[in-house]
């Protein structure tokens, strides 16, 4: 399952163009209807918020996915090499011909979902006995 995610992850990321061309006028249009239809609350939410979201809910499932296949005695390790691979990923795509350099944002986003999801991925791996004790 990991092996697969990484292959598709890799695959959007690493696309010589934007993987939501296409897409984003769908997406500012449902974005606008939920501002205007929000009651004030969405007001905040526009197409940036979901473009820096997307760096971290991309890697969310990476780390856990890794953790959960590491083990927990292994997980330090799932999480270097999680880290390594948000970074490569950033400059991967600068080399591949993405108009973009590296972000200090995009980076610090990757990392920030990567880690996230390897913290529910190491929580996943406790065993359920150990979970029911803490509870």
């Amino acid at each position: 399952m990991l092996a697969i995610y990484a292959a598709l992850a890799s695959f959007a990321l690493l696309v010589p163009r934007p993987i939501d061309e296409g897409f984003t006028p769908w997406v500012r249009g449902v974005l606008a209807f939920l501002r205007n239809h929000g009651l004030g609350l969405l007001s905040w939410l526009g197409y940036d918020v979901v473009e820096y979201a997307a760096h971290a809910v991309v890697f969310a499932p990476l780390g856990i996915l890794a953790v959960v296949a590491f083990g927990r005695r292994m997980s330090w390790l799932a999480v270097l090499l999680l880290l390594g691979a948000c970074w490569l990923v950033e400059y991967a795509q600068s080399i591949m011909g993405s108009a973009e350099p590296p972000s200090t944002p995009d980076l610090l986003l990757n990392t920030a979902g990567a880690l996230a999801g390897a913290a529910v991925g190491y929580w996943a791996a406790t065993p359920t006995r150990a979970r029911r004790s803490s509870s």
